[in-house]
């Protein structure tokens, strides 16, 4: 819908592709010229004398900024011909190995973000991360296993730059095959790496990237969904974990979640969580979750927001802690 200067009105109009108008469907006036396509740039390369034969295809994908050759390339396929197969063994020996495992790496990232439902920040950065290898490094890519462990060491990393919350052991569950040590072993070569290249560019006093650690506010949404808690209890919770780091806990990030979370939804009516459904959302034993709730129970007044529950109901989950150590005996 466009104005019309004739019919002085809004009128339907109509756009011809092959000259790029558009037109006024009432009176025919042409309203603007040189219309430009933003729509998809597709080519088809049947002959012109088949009109049965349409394969459209796109000019092609765009370059890879972290490849010497962007990614552009042209790949001889195998066939009974012997030109043909003289033409791909010459190929292969002035092929670039090192260019098809960083692309192989890309797609394996681009794999392991997607599972974790990462930004394409992260997996842009990763697989800048794992195009800077040489040496040792890249030897390490060419084995499977540790192939898998670097690309989820450089997830890791990337993630712990941008500020996100994501644990090694939760980058494991993607990396299938490959152990929670080999990933932070990968992790600690790649850090190595990156201190190494900032040595060169900047004051040795500056050259250490400073480690980020992650806060348990960081972790209240992600473990709340997995639990399926409502948004009044995650409210809770979220202000809990605020209130919590002003006291000396000397709890992990997710132990001391998991308690909060314990003891919150012992005081709800219609949201309790057993212990064990809580510690496989935190990823903590359930032992963990009771010693840690045990310890923060002397601050639970003062942690629990007062909205959510009275003084007098806090007090109630010492007699869930006491029977605890009641079933020790």
């Amino acid at each position: 819908m466009d104005t019309c200067l004739d019919c002085k009105r809004v009128t339907e109009t109509v756009i011809d592709i092959r000259t790029g108008d558009t037109i006024c469907t009432e009176c025919s006036l042409v309203i603007s010229d040189h219309y430009i396509d933003d729509s998809q740039e597709w080519r088809t390369f049947a002959n012109d004398d088949n009109s049965n034969d349409r394969d459209p295809n796109r000019v092609g994908a765009p370059t890879n900024p972290l490849l010497k050759s962007g990614g552009i390339g042209t790949i001889i396929d195998t066939t009974t011909s012997s030109s043909k197969n003289d033409l791909c063994r010459v190929q292969n020996l002035v092929r670039n190995s090192e260019e098809d495992m960083i692309v192989k790496a890309c797609k394996e990232i681009k794999r392991m973000t997607d599972d974790l439902g990462l930004v394409s920040g992260v997996e842009f950065r990763a697989c800048e991360i794992v195009s800077k290898l040489d040496g040792d490094y890249r030897k390490r890519l060419s084995r499977q296993k540790h192939f898998v462990a670097v690309c989820a060491a450089a997830v890791s990393t990337a993630c712990r730059e941008m500020n996100l919350s994501r644990t090694l052991k939760e980058i494991s569950m993607v990396a299938h095959g490959v152990s929670l040590k080999e990933i932070n072993r990968a992790s600690m070569a790649i850090r190595r790496l990156l201190q190494s290249d900032q040595a060169e560019t900047t004051d040795s006093s500056s050259c250490a990237a400073p480690q980020v650690i992650i806060k348990t506010r960081e972790l209240v949404r992600r473990f709340c969904s997995k639990l399926n808690i409502t948004e009044r209890e995650t409210k809770a919770i979220g202000e809990a974990v605020e209130v919590a780091e002003n006291f000396d806990i000397r709890r992990n990030p997710k132990s001391v979640l998991a308690a909060i979370i314990f003891m919150i939804c012992q005081l709800s009516q219609t949201n309790r969580r057993p212990t064990r459904e809580i510690a496989i959302a935190a990823e903590v034993v359930e032992n963990t979750i009771k010693s840690s709730a045990k310890d923060m129970y002397p601050y639970a007044s003062k942690i629990i927001p007062e909205w959510y529950a009275s003084e007098e109901k806090v007090k109630r989950l010492g007699g869930i802690i006491g029977s605890w150590d009641a079933a020790k005996l």
